[in-house]
């Protein structure tokens, strides 16, 4: 081949390499440059009607499909198709529209059921407007009774055996019904030890009230009882039953703290007494209560409870039942509870042999909950 045919040869290969060169350039240089008016911003997307799932946008404007489970307490519970539960907090929610029936409850008490669909601030039932900042609580479907109950149970036991023969055994349970215009609440705490065949713990407390909301934070609670077993503690079982007032002192998405009290009447039946002394006692008495809860992370609660009770010397005079706790979430079911308790009694009741009761009782419980 002689120089002038490769230099053609050269000449043409350089050319099509040229031209290969600036095709691909002009075609990126086309995608790149896509009309603005086909690109959409991040505040125009919104959910697609749909008639299977529920659509809940953030305000970061991101989109989850799923299902709508509750509200309360400013918090959302959303099941998601991809990511299972969530919890959102109510001010983080920028749309959320139902493919079926949802309970709402507002602020003043009343509620409607129908098709959701909340937006700009506001929220539509089956069309018909509402103030967002009147919702107080969301149910999914009609309201049922299923739909308002709650509860948990936390146990711990503590086996030993050879040199040393002992059993312990603690339970703390709840029981919680909420709706719009009230709330019941049930409380069962525990112990069991035995050791060496010898019976050295054995007291049982449970709790109950039942309160009615006459605003979004002020309550009426019509009834409030406790009833109170430990032998050890001279007491055969000790009863309080009364009436009071509430308020939630600090109402948000993490965080509870509500004070509450009221006039009640106690009886105590003592377990064994000097034959001079009587087996049982009555009066009045006075309870204040406090409670606080927290979300530390979204893996961990905080939890306090401190009630106080004034009354008469032959019934204990003062008294008080405080508890404190965290709950750490090992999955959706199933928590590691750490609680630490202390009672206290500052006129403890003599028993039969002259021997008075230590006033404090302090216990630190592990247990494994499970919500149900």
């Amino acid at each position: 081949m002689n120089n002038k045919a490769k230099k053609t040869i050269l000449s043409n290969m350089t050319l099509g390499l040229s031209l290969a060169i600036m095709f691909t350039a002009q075609a990126q240089t086309h995608i790149a440059e896509a009309p603005v008016s086909d690109r959409l911003a991040p505040a125009q997307l919104l959910p697609p009607a749909d008639s299977s799932f529920d659509w809940l946008q953030l305000t970061s404007f991101e989109l989850l499909k799923g299902e709508i489970k509750n509200l309360y307490d400013d918090k959302l519970e959303f099941e998601s198709d991809e990511l299972d539960t969530v919890f959102i907090d109510w001010e983080d929610v920028k749309v959320l529209q139902s493919h079926d029936l949802i309970s709402v409850g507002f602020t003043d008490l009343s509620t409607k059921t129908g098709l959701l669909r909340l937006q700009n601030g506001k929220v539509y039932i089956d069309g018909e407007e509402f103030d967002r900042n009147r919702v107080m609580t969301l149910i999914s479907g009609i309201q049922t009774e299923s739909n308002y109950w709650s509860s948990k149970i936390s146990l711990g036991a503590n086996l030993r055996s050879g040199n040393t023969e002992q059993v312990d055994f603690s339970t703390i349970g709840n029981a919680h019904r909420r709706t719009t215009e009230s709330r019941f609440n049930l409380d069962y705490l525990g112990n069991y030890s035995k050791s060496e065949g010898l019976n050295n713990i054995n007291n049982h407390r449970l709790n109950a009230y039942f309160d009615w909301y006459l605003s979004k934070q002020f309550y009426l609670r019509p009834v409030f009882a406790e009833i109170y077993l430990d032998p050890i503690k001279n007491i055969q079982y000790k009863t309080t039953l009364g009436f009071g007032l509430g308020y939630d002192i600090v109402d948000t998405p993490k965080s509870n703290w509500s004070i509450s009290g009221g006039p009640a009447y106690t009886f105590t039946k003592f377990d064994n007494v000097a034959i001079d002394e009587s087996e049982d006692d009555g009066s009045g008495a006075l309870v204040v209560e406090t409670a606080f809860d927290t979300e530390i992370t979204d893996d961990i609660d905080f939890n306090t409870l401190y009630r106080v009770q004034y009354g008469n010397e032959k019934s204990g005079g003062y008294t008080h039942h405080a508890l404190a706790g965290f709950s750490i979430e090992l999955t959706d079911m199933f928590d590691l509870d750490l609680s630490l308790v202390w009672d206290h009694t500052n006129k403890p009741q003599a028993d039969s042999s002259g021997t008075v009761p230590i006033q404090n009782d302090y216990q630190f419980i592990v247990g494994f909950g499970i919500d149900i």
